[in-house]
Parts: structure tokens; sequence; C-alpha cells
């Protein structure tokens, strides 16, 4: 849901089920900004937790700007996360939905290895739920977190921009999502070899999941949980790949799933 902010140096965002306000002290930031995060703004809540934009320098430039923007992200990121712990199991995922059922797909891996890419290929006509941390309620409710794409560029050492979600033909869920599956990403196939897909025993993946997991410590029972989760989806499923669109068998697979 999106809504005009009534500070103009102020920005409110839904990230997993949270209110966050951004201040934006620089006027620079503001228009990118809001931009930038479209598919999450809300309205203003009394209270809320709060993050500052990155402060520019006086003759800053576009690569100046993207690297703040890019900051940003990783501070509403951190802020919801916070927000949320103890609340929701959250992994380090980009997720899908079928815009008709909410069924939902959560692709965990690390930072750097294909998330962002992949949404952006098998997005297109799906709910795009998050590129960067998926969060799931005990009764497998996903929070959306329908953040700007953290997309790289071609040169290295450069910033990533962040681009708003309808740029690149990407809409928010439009019914409640849930977790009918999760896939550990690993792009370690080479171009031309045929995607792998293994299921994982549940001890090995608590040992592969629990790495890529925000504030899994702040649950009682922590791994228990994290193992009713993994069960009650059936199970963990390595996804072993090289291009994106290899991964659509899978994704098609999870989403068609039923509740």
């Amino acid at each position: 849901m999106t809504a005009p902010d009534v500070d103009e140096a102020v920005l409110h965002v839904a990230a997993l089920g949270a209110t966050i306000a951004i201040a934006l002290p620089d006027h620079r930031l503001r228009a990118p900004a809001r931009q930038a995060w479209s598919a999450c703004r809300t309205p203003p809540v009394v209270e809320c937790p709060s993050v500052t934009a990155p402060a520019l320098v006086v003759d800053a430039g576009a690569d100046d700007i993207a690297r703040a923007l890019q900051s940003l992200t990783q501070l509403v990121t951190r802020a919801a996360i916070l927000a949320r712990a103890g609340e929701l199991m959250m992994f380090h995922a980009s997720a899908l939905s079928d815009q008709r059922s909410g069924a939902t797909i959560a692709m965990v891996a690390p930072g750097g290895t294909g998330k962002t890419t992949l949404v952006r290929t098998l997005g297109p006509g799906r709910g795009y739920v998050t590129d960067e941390t998926v969060a799931v309620a005990a009764d497998r409710s996903v929070a959306a977190y329908s953040k700007p794409l953290s997309v790289r560029r071609t040169e290295p050492g450069q910033p990533k921009d962040e681009v708003a979600p309808a740029s690149l033909g990407l809409r928010p869920p439009q019914v409640q999502p849930w977790l009918a599956g999760m896939v550990l990403l690993r792009r370690d196939r080479e171009a031309g070899e045929p995607v792998v897909v293994e299921q994982v025993d549940l001890l090995d993946a608590l040992v592969l999941l629990a790495p890529e997991s925000s504030s899994l410590a702040s649950f009682d029972r922590p791994l228990h949980r994290l193992a009713d989760l993994v069960e009650s989806v059936g199970g963990l499923r390595r996804v072993r790949y090289h291009d994106a669109a290899d991964v659509e068998p899978v994704v098609a697979d999870v989403l068609g799933r039923s509740r």
C-alpha cells in the first residue's frame, strides 16, 4: 500500500511487517529514495523504528547518490530485522509468490550469488516478495518486503543501483504470501550443464540454513523451531544451477502447491 508522507523529509516504508521511518535531511536523496521505495511506501504510524539516510558531500554525483541509497537499504533492512526479531523466522533469501494462491518459494543463498537475478528473470507475472530477507510467521505466512532490487553494475568496484520493482516489470504480492517451499541455491554448474535438484536431509538442512538466518537465537529452542518449519514445507532442496532460467521448473512446482 502506498501513500504520501506528510513531511517530505520523512519517508515511511513497510519492511517485514514493520513500519520504518526514513529521515531524508538531504533534499537530493528525497526523489530517488521515494522512487526506489515506491512499492513499500505506507502511511506513517505514531511510533516506529527510524533510520537516517547517509549524508552526501556538497558536490555529490550520481555514484555518491547510488552509494547512499545502497547504504540506506542496508539500514532499513537491519532496522526491520531488529524490529521483528523473536517474532518471525528470517532468512537471507529471495522470494516469489503466486498472485492467486499466495504460495511462496524462499530461495536461500549468501549475498552475491544470484538471488536478485533469479527474481528479475522469473518474477514477471508473479508476486515479488523480496530479493533480500524472507520473514516467516508461525502460521507460515510471509511478511512481504518488496524493497528496491539491488542491481549490480557490469563494472567492478561500482555501487549497486537500488531499482524500483515496477521499473523491472515486477509487482508486489496481490494476496497474502505463505511459505510453500524452501530451496538452497548453489550457482556452481557450468554453462550447458543441467540443473541438479537434491533433497537435503533434515540435520544437514539445519546446518546449511542456520548461517543464512537472522536472529535465530531470539527464539526458544531455535533449532527445533527451524526444523519444524523445514518439515512443514516438505523439507529443503538444494538447487545447483548456472542460468537463472534453469530454476523455473522448481519455482513453478513450489508455486503450484496448495495450502
